[in-house]
């Protein structure tokens, strides 16, 4: 018997099966033993040149004399997502790629088992030689260790072929990539023709092994000569394992995330409050996906308390979408709160990768640029000077009594100041709208309103300060939803 057992340093196996297209975004899992034994050949090949091939041929054919059995461990599947240039002169011409992947722990080992192969004690030698110098297996990202491993009585085999005789309940069934035994080879080899005058010839068993997708596609097959695809039972929730946390030292540090936003078409200025609201239900919904129960949705997100009442003292996020060109329309966006997100949290804010839009306008595409706390964070620089950027509502209806309309105006954007936590302006400056590099915007045509609320008038000022303040800062009624923001300048 032989057994294998495999560990990925980085906690990550990247690897597309056997038939499927890397954009549908399906890892392979378990690791196919085609793969292996392919990998095992590379190694020999750049590694130990020197071996013959009749020392190596007996090790491969001895990993392809049977579907092997496999303890797979806890395992979790994702995959990312990245636009690569097409190598156009339009620079702007990208295509999206997927790269999925299983994660799982550092020290986790992947136990793959062959009950009836046999090899002398020099072949294991050299079997154990070949293993240590494969240092990927997959995709190049996909570091491996690999050695020989004397146990497996007592494994708990969770991957097995369909035809073997044990039973696996709870399994559903997945196609995993084998090599075809030599001997099987040998009864129908591939006929490969040879020069213009020569006779066709047999292409060897370690050959067929090596067979590179372009010579299949060259050769018109539909599957490498030497390769077999063997029906497998694995466990129905083998992608279930949670985040671990066993042995991570985490200290809370992170209270803003700094995003930016990708589109053809990206959203105005004025549309700002229609965009944090998608992004809140959005961050609501990954992360009860992620703690499996609505009721214990993240109050940092939803606003609400345990009991659905809203929070005081505005402790849950500000989601502020920003337009750092002054161009007029939103290109990044930042989340922040005053208390340190956990990692259930972290976790919603990572997988917040886009938000739709109406009207047949494509995704918008968010991508994490910047994690940590206010000060830390890319365009949060401190200055004695915020203008307005979005228009502010006062917390407060204006009527008789309060005195001039100005003045009072003024009191409410010092007191939501004071409220949020920052110094007194010492200086305050009414500004009739917006200007951007393309056109001046009034605040009236900004949206003001959530869904069935009435829409207040929007204001706009020029706020002072006696010592620099960290920005951005959004003030007055909504401004967890990105209205009252203020910007230095």
């Amino acid at each position: 018997m032989i057994t294998v057992e495999l560990k990925f340093p980085s906690g990550m196996f990247h690897a597309t099966p056997w038939g499927r297209n890397v954009n549908e975004g399906v890892p392979e899992w378990p690791p196919s033993p085609y793969r292996l034994v392919r990998a095992l050949y590379d190694a020999w090949k750049r590694k130990r040149s020197d071996w013959q091939e009749a020392q190596v041929e007996p090790l491969l054919d001895a990993l392809a004399s049977e579907p092997p059995l496999f303890c797979l461990p806890p395992a979790g599947a994702s995959h990312t997502r990245s636009f690569l240039s097409e190598n156009d002169r339009d620079v702007t011409q990208r295509q999206l790629v997927f790269d999925a992947f299983v994660a799982l722990g550092k020290e986790s080992s992947i136990i793959i088992h062959w009950p009836k192969a046999e090899l002398s004690d020099a072949q294991k030698k050299d079997l154990e030689e070949l293993l240590s110098v494969v240092n990927y297996l997959g995709r190049s990202e996909s570091w491996v260790t690999a050695k020989l491993s004397p146990q497996a009585a007592d494994v708990e085999w969770n991957c097995i072929p369909i035809i073997d005789s044990r039973e696996l309940h709870d399994a559903e069934i997945v196609q995993v990539a084998c090599s075809l035994p030599r001997s099987v080879y040998a009864t129908k080899p591939l006929m490969v023709k040879a020069s213009k005058r020569g006779k066709p010839k047999i292409l060897g068993w370690l050959d067929a092994l090596a067979m590179s997708a372009s010579d299949v596609l060259d050769s018109k097959l539909s599957e490498p000569p030497a390769f077999q695809s063997v029906m497998y039972l694995r466990l129905a929730n083998c992608f279930d394992a949670g985040p671990s946390h066993e042995g991570a030292k985490y200290e809370p540090n992170v209270t803003g995330v700094l995003y930016g936003m990708e589109s053809k078409i990206l959203p105005p200025v004025t549309s700002t409050i229609e965009v944090s609201q998608k992004i809140r239900r959005k961050l609501m919904g990954i992360h009860k996906g992620i703690v499996g129960d609505p009721t214990r949705v993240s109050p940092k997100f939803s606003g609400k308390d345990i009991d659905g009442k809203p929070l005081k003292g505005h402790r849950h996020v500000y989601i502020m979408p920003m337009d750092m060109d002054k161009d007029g329309f939103l290109d990044h966006l930042l989340i922040t709160c005053k208390e340190y997100f956990d990692l259930e949290e972290l976790l919603a804010l990572d997988r917040l990768r886009s938000i739709w839009q109406a009207s047949g306008r494509p995704d918008i595409q968010l991508v994490a640029l910047e994690w940590g706390k206010m000060g830390e964070i890319v365009g949060s620089e401190p200055n004695t000077r915020l203008t307005s950027a979005t228009p502010f509502l006062p917390p407060r209806h204006y009527r008789k009594g309060r005195g001039e309309f100005g003045e009072w105006l003024k009191q409410e954007v010092a007191k939501a100041a004071e409220d949020h936590g920052l110094p007194k302006p010492i200086h305050i400056t009414i500004v009739p709208r917006l200007i951007s590099s393309r056109r001046e915007i009034r605040w009236l045509e900004f949206r003001r309103n959530r869904k069935n609320e009435n829409a207040q008038i929007g204001y706009g000022f020029v706020l002072t300060f006696q010592e620099p303040v960290i920005s951005p800062v959004a003030l007055g009624k909504d401004a967890h939803f990105g209205l009252g923001l203020f910007v230095s300048g």
